[in-house]
């Protein structure tokens, strides 16, 4: 769900406050997968992506690519204060 949830925010197909709205409704999820990746950490997150990405040729770079533009920015979600959201404070 994460990496569809990044591959769409990627794209430019939805926001991550849209897909985590439609993640509680569907789902009954209290946060979606961007409040998720948010307190795991996105730096976290680009690094299990990488890796992932490492043992499986030709998995699409658009999420990883996502990622590491919040995580050269600094923003790395709760412990930055700022990631796909920035309510952290």
């Amino acid at each position: 769900m994460k990496r569809e949830a990044l591959a769409v925010a990627a794209e430019g197909a939805s926001t991550p406050e849209d897909v985590d709205r439609i993640a509680h409704v569907l789902a009954g999820a209290p946060g979606g997968p961007f409040r998720m990746m948010d307190k795991v950490g996105l730096d976290v997150v680009l690094d299990i992506e990488e890796h992932y990405a490492a043992t499986r040729p030709g998995v699409p770079t658009g999420p990883r690519e996502l990622l590491r533009s919040y995580v050269e920015q600094g923003r790395f979600g709760v412990k930055s204060g700022r990631g796909f959201y920035h309510d952290y404070h």
